[in-house]
């Protein structure tokens, strides 16, 4: 395990939106309160749950102390992420959407790295997605600054989202750091990004410690919706207006995650059969591929997988839709379950 020392005393807050959840929620639950950390501050805020999570909730909270159930009007997952803000105390702040759920030692390893590099913002580089995921082999902790995070936070090498990640509480606080509630899809990238200018210095491992789910067809990421891309977008153009740091690498990296993001809206809008009823859409997407690919395929920090991937949307996206559809459905069939 990690020594963590006088860090074993300190208290995180650990925040859980939850809506019509009732499949996971106590999968979820329990793999926080059988955390090797023990003190802890278990957040989960019922969102107006229409099925039976509130129910399961009040029933968990019960069955330990830690665990407490906030119940509120729906309002969408920023929303609920603000209302556990609102309401944490610990030292340190995490998130876990509800249908994912945790290694024993998440919080102990997350806290180690907060330990070992002073940071006051953590993250952890992989996630497990699928069953039978083995542990990098050499597993490693770097220091970034905040333009080197704001830049690894945008690249294709992070799952985007505000999980798996830890925060020093104060750092929000001091910045009055909330998710927008004008956004529902994209609403994380944009909460970390701003996290991650502000901190002083970021601290980056590479052991998986979080389970993500990837075959939940309730999930805002897995059903098609023009309103989330529209807004997923929205998102993307919230961050670049409000970008506080000048470097080029964050430049470059917001590119290639909106050329990514279009790539993704085409084929999206392809495999769902709606092309035509979107049109508008699916042209301007389309063409800002096409417009801004040139300037990405001559750059050094871009794998040549991710050019190839420009490059196959540019000249055909029908094709590209075609390998996404089967990309999905194996992601579906191979992701955690329980």
């Amino acid at each position: 395990m990690y020594a963590v020392d006088s860090f074993e005393s300190k208290k995180i807050s650990i925040i859980i939106p939850a809506y019509n959840v009732e499949r996971y929620i106590r999968k979820c639950i329990e793999s926080v309160t059988n955390q090797t950390h023990k003190n802890l501050e278990i957040l989960v805020v019922d969102d107006g749950s229409k099925d039976n999570t509130g129910k399961i909730l009040d029933e968990l909270q019960l069955t330990d102390e830690r665990i407490h159930v906030i119940h509120k009007e729906n309002g969408g997952v920023s929303s609920a992420r603000n209302v556990g803000l609102d309401a944490a105390t610990g030292e340190y702040v995490t998130f876990l959407d509800a249908d994912d759920y945790l290694a024993e030692d998440f919080v102990e390893y997350m806290l180690s790295l907060v330990k070992r590099t002073g940071a006051d913002f953590c993250i952890s580089r992989h996630f497990i997605t699928k069953e039978g995921e083995n542990q990098p082999l050499q597993q490693t902790i770097e220091t970034f600054t905040n333009a080197q995070g704001t830049a690894l936070l945008l690249s294709p090498d992070m799952i985007v989202g505000c999980h798996n990640k830890m925060y020093r509480r104060e750092l929000i606080e001091r910045n009055g750091l909330r998710f927008s509630t004008e956004l529902f899809y994209g609403e994380g990238l944009f909460f970390i990004t701003t996290a991650s200018q502000l901190a002083q210095c970021i601290a980056v491992g590479n052991r998986k410690v979080y389970f993500y789910r990837k075959n939940n067809q309730d999930s805002a990421t897995t059903k098609f919706s023009i309103e989330n891309l529209r807004n997923g977008w929205k998102s993307l153009n919230c961050i670049e207006k409000s970008m506080r740091l000048q470097d080029r690498q964050i430049d470059v990296m917001l590119l290639l995650h909106k050329c990514n993001f279009s790539i993704g809206a085409v084929t999206r809008i392809g495999a769902a059969g709606v092309k035509l009823k979107y049109i508008e859409e699916y042209k301007y997407w389309l063409h800002y591929v096409r417009e801004n690919t040139i300037k990405l395929i001559f750059e050094k920090n871009i794998r040549i997988y991710r050019k190839m991937l420009l490059i196959c949307g540019c000249l055909s996206p029908a094709l590209l839709t075609r390998l996404d559809v089967l990309r999905r459905d194996r992601i579906a069939k191979r992701s955690v379950k329980g």
